[in-house]
């Protein structure tokens, strides 16, 4: 496990996932998003982050923040 968390890419996975949280954070404050879209946008973020942290890489991270984006861009 200390191997793990020496990792970059993990690190970086994890940072990409806090910036996940404080944009669906922004998106609630919004008033835009409500329970459902919120709750959509979680089930996203928070698998698709430990997945990155299993695979020691950042891209499933990325993916996530791209998928926020797009439930983003829809409620507009």
């Amino acid at each position: 496990m200390s191997s793990r968390l020496g990792d970059r890419n993990v690190w970086f996975g994890l940072l990409l996932g806090m910036l996940g949280l404080i944009y669906i954070r922004s998106m609630a404050a919004s008033g835009l998003a409500e329970v459902p879209h919120i709750m959509a946008s979680l089930t996203i973020l928070i698998p698709m982050t430990l997945f990155g942290v299993v695979l020691r890489s950042p891209w499933p991270a990325i993916v996530a923040l791209v998928a926020l984006m797009v439930i983003n861009m829809t409620l507009s």
